[in-house]
């Protein structure tokens, strides 16, 4: 018998707790049938052009991204807007498309445990609890052996895949209290403060967040929201291949790169 969308929808959710996303988020099952037969998935951290080009080119019949293709709701789906029109040719496609989102920062084994884990934090904390009954929350604090902050940035780095770090603050510091959260962190900083962290590092940093964070003596270190949460990739093709005892192929779709480049 032939894997169905459903099923794998219902083994992510079982990992990504559809309860534990945020109430702004939009996040699960978003396109296509959910009786669809599944041999292939590409997973990636978003699912934007390239991504969809490449589930063509491999014969995937499903997509699981960390960010949801569809956040704010839609009034049209048009070829006018380029948005609107990958969704339209997901669905002529027949592609079903999944997320796991703020669930999966929240959740055992998700973003930000898989962040800490490879930054080689040891025991670890949530930054913020989110749920007290469950004691899931964001980000994580924890140990490291005691090292200076460019030499410990250096390895940061090479763990993440990432060629340039911003830094602000005391670099000339010795740490051992690190705090971790993928993607944009930036509302943590506090918290990060509260929980003795010597050195928080994160995505998506502005101005006036790096100020605060200065003048709380906080060292904040912004290594990119691509660069923070791309780790995850492997982990869900891990458990998809587990769970599902390899009865669908797993593609990981790493680009390898943010929208961007430094100049």
């Amino acid at each position: 018998m032939k894997l169905k969308a459903i099923e794998i929808i219902k083994t992510l959710d079982r990992w990504a707790l559809p309860s534990l996303a945020d109430d702004w988020d939009n996040t699960g099952f978003q396109i296509g049938d959910p009786k669809k037969d599944v041999e292939r998935i590409l997973v990636s951290l978003d699912l934007d052009k390239d991504a969809f080009q490449e589930a063509l080119k491999v014969e995937a019949q499903m997509i699981v991204t960390h960010h949801p293709i569809i956040f704010k709701p839609l009034k049209s789906i048009t070829r006018l807007d380029p948005k609107e029109e990958l969704i339209y040719d997901i669905i002529r496609e027949d592609m079903v498309v999944y997320n796991a989102h703020t669930n999966l920062d929240l959740a055992q084994g998700g973003v930000n445990d898989v962040l800490a884990k490879v930054l080689g934090l040891l025991d670890t904390e949530p930054l913020t609890i989110v749920n007290e009954d469950t004691g899931h929350g964001y980000g994580r604090v924890g140990m490291v052996d005691r090292v200076g902050v460019w030499e410990y940035l250096d390895r940061v780095k090479n763990v993440l895949d990432v060629e340039h770090l911003i830094v602000y603050g005391d670099g000339e510091r010795v740490i051992d209290r690190v705090a971790v959260c993928g993607g944009s962190g930036a509302s943590f900083i506090y918290d990060a403060y509260l929980k003795g962290a010597d050195i928080y590092i994160t995505g998506d940093i502005k101005y006036h967040e790096a100020q605060y964070a200065y003048e709380l003596g906080l060292t904040l270190v912004d290594a990119g929201h691509y660069h923070t949460e791309k780790m995850i990739l492997p982990t869900i093709r891990d458990y998809l291949e587990e769970e599902l005892s390899n009865k669908a192929e797993i593609v990981v779709y790493d680009h390898s790169s943010p929208p961007y480049v430094v100049y």
